[in-house]
């Protein structure tokens, strides 16, 4: 038995799920996946350290970096 919170958090991630993208990434091989997940990761890390900054403006990128990379995993 799920907790029904945990289904409702689910059936909305599978609502979210578009079709047509799904197909697109089927096609993708294994090399230009990891490629676009390494791409995701990237991104996240820019948004994460541009925000970061803007909260201390005396980090350096690098800094911000390392901070957000020895940040726990809260999700």
């Amino acid at each position: 038995m799920l907790d029904p919170e945990l289904k409702r958090m689910i059936a909305g991630a599978v609502a979210e799920v578009d079709p047509a993208q799904m197909e697109i990434t089927r096609r993708l091989t294994p090399a230009q996946r990891f490629r676009q997940g390494i791409s995701m990761i990237q991104l996240c890390e820019q948004v994460g350290v541009y925000r970061l900054r803007l909260r201390q403006s005396g980090l350096s990128k690098a800094q911000a970096l390392r901070i957000l990379r020895q940040m726990p995993n809260t999700q």
